[in-house]
């Protein structure tokens, strides 16, 4: 009995180790902290995009959400999204700046020219399932900071090169690049 006690004991003491040794940027994967907690302290990245900075408040892969997602994102004077669409609905609060939204229909065979709607702070807008959209930080001084509530993640986001590329030109993103440290295996969607 006590030499089985002690091998549970190593292999959990060996088991905590690896988990410990595991990469510091993939730390934020997988929370288990208090329900409460300090936004401050939450890993933030621009993913390699000059003008972003991302956050993932709360999240499918960084904390074990199953139905939503709320990112918090700032955009630097000038910066922008890709075009893009995907497998989810957005809902975005503008928490500060001014910028420009475009949205164009996913039911044609290319988005083509896009509807430009002003969002400013505190201004809220929707983006239904797969209709490509951008948003850009159109001030030149001030930051454009905005929290979106994102449905189904983590999301499959299709990137397109300009508003004239047809639908299934698209490049397939996924996971996208606050998802990539923490999915494993892709989500098996129904």
């Amino acid at each position: 009995m006590g030499a089985v006690s002690l091998s549970w004991q190593v292999l959990s003491f060996l088991f905590l180790l690896l988990l410990a040794s595991s990469d510091a940027a993939s730390s934020h994967c997988a929370y288990q902290g208090p329900i409460v907690r300090n936004i401050s302290n939450a890993f933030q990245s621009n993913f390699g995009r000059g003008g972003l900075s991302h956050i993932t408040i709360a999240g499918a892969l960084s904390h074990g959400l199953k139905e939503v997602e709320v990112w918090l994102q700032t955009f630097s004077p000038g910066s922008r999204t890709p075009i893009h669409r995907h497998s989810c609905e957005e809902v975005f609060i503008i928490l500060k700046g001014k910028g420009t939204l475009l949205l164009a229909s996913s039911s044609f065979n290319h988005p083509g020219k896009p509807n430009e709607f002003p969002i400013y702070t505190n201004a809220t807008f929707i983006v239904p399932v797969n209709d490509p959209h951008q948003i850009w930080n159109t001030s030149e001084d001030e930051d454009l900071q905005l929290l979106a509530i994102v449905s189904r993640p983590p999301a499959k986001i299709f990137i397109y090169n300009d508003w004239d590329m047809r639908h299934a030109a698209a490049k397939l993103k996924y996971p996208y690049y606050w998802d990539e440290e923490c999915l494993y295996q892709p989500k098996d969607e129904l």
